[in-house]
């Protein structure tokens, strides 16, 4: 898992510029998309590695990037912490897993304060966020006779918003969304995101031969909204440290929790939401 440490910046976060890196992040998720897609086809066991793999990544950016790009006995214990969160699920249900989650993230942050951490409550937070999100696509994956097509809806809405965030939010412009947090980000973006993901999410039901656009419209534009506030929430924490991208291991893209931020909030919502309409839990 060796990578570059994080890019650092001075006074604010620099633009990509631009499309001037198009043609470096189709290359990237011509690449990396294959695989991802073959793992979510084929499902366990090895969208289950791929989940495994992800979140030893993701927490090893995040750990680097609030410890001045050094992986001290705190990502350690964000690491051991995220394993026993897999675990739990494996071995008992979503629930008990949650309850783990939030133990393990309670503990992380003691540990970082206990060894003088400059962020502790930010390396708790991490934990939470990343077991969470392992652990909420684990469950949709497995779900009985619909996983798959729940997690490549859910997938793809998400790079859909992020496509349209890119492609409208430099070509359009106009009014900032979060100019303290991310600069680039533009309201355009975000309205474009999520025009694609309805888009996508009413070519998706009339795949399926649904008729009911309402819940899609109203689905595809919470996961936008959700995905947004999910990158805004890593960025929050990069410019808190100083950082642009949590990693360099996807050219043109950053790392993969730069690259899997806007999942951090949609895969757990989208659990909550089956577990409330009365699926129930597995």
């Amino acid at each position: 898992m060796a990578q570059q440490p994080p890019e650092p910046i001075a006074g604010k976060v620099a633009s990509h510029g631009g499309f001037r890196n198009l043609g470096l992040r189709l290359r990237s998720a011509a690449i990396f998309a294959p695989p991802v897609f073959a793992a979510v086809y084929f499902g366990s066991p090895w969208f289950d590695a791929l989940i495994v793999v992800a979140s030893g990544i993701m927490v090893w950016e995040w750990a680097r990037m609030c410890s001045g790009g050094n992986f001290t006995l705190v990502g350690w214990s964000m690491e051991a912490g995220i394993a026993v969160c897999l675990l739990a699920l494996y071995v008992n249900e979503l629930l008990a897993a949650l309850a783990v989650a939030v133990a393990v993230a309670g503990a992380v942050g003691m540990i970082a304060f206990v060894r003088g951490h400059e962020s502790p409550a930010r390396m708790a937070l991490g934990t939470m966020l990343i077991g969470v999100f392992c652990l909420a696509f684990l469950w949709l994956r497995a779900y009985p006779g619909a996983g798959l097509e729940f997690v490549v809806w859910l997938v793809l809405a998400v790079w859909f918003t992020d496509a349209g965030g890119y492609f409208f939010g430099r070509s359009v412009g106009g009014p900032k969304l979060a100019p303290r947090i991310s600069p680039n980000k533009t309201w355009a973006g975000l309205g474009g995101g999520i025009l694609l993901a309805v888009v996508w999410s009413c070519i998706w039901l009339s795949w399926y031969g649904g008729h009911d656009l309402a819940p899609a419209i109203g689905a595809a534009a919470a996961v936008a909204v959700l995905a947004q506030l999910g990158d805004l929430s890593v960025s929050s924490v990069k410019r808190r440290f100083g950082v642009k991208d949590t990693g360099g291991l996807i050219p043109g893209h950053g790392g993969i929790l730069d690259r899997l931020d806007g999942m951090l909030l949609t895969g757990p919502a989208a659990a909550i939401v089956l577990v409330l309409s009365g699926k129930g839990w597995i």
